[in-house]
């Protein structure tokens, strides 16, 4: 993140006072603003993660269910028969 971000960002979050302290400070504050973007990037990995694992579940149980239904259809076609 470029400084000019850094500061637009600090602006739009009601932070003016960033633009008057120390460079030290200013890198400080982007390190603060990596972390907490890495730690965001990984809540939403972590979320993806948890929808792909029920996305297969979910469809696992349906193609199981669907056999299930077909060998049913097959037994009440070979009663009626």
């Amino acid at each position: 993140m470029t400084h000019e971000e850094l500061f637009a960002f600090a602006d739009k979050a009601g932070l003016g006072f960033v633009r008057h302290v120390s460079l030290k400070e200013i890198e400080k504050l982007a390190d603060f603003a990596r972390l907490v973007a890495e730690h965001e990037r990984q809540k939403v990995k972590g979320q993806i993660e948890t929808l792909g694992a029920m996305y297969e579940l979910a469809s696992r149980q349906r193609d199981e269910l669907m056999v299930q239904q077909r060998a049913d259809i097959e037994a009440i076609r070979r009663k009626m028969q």
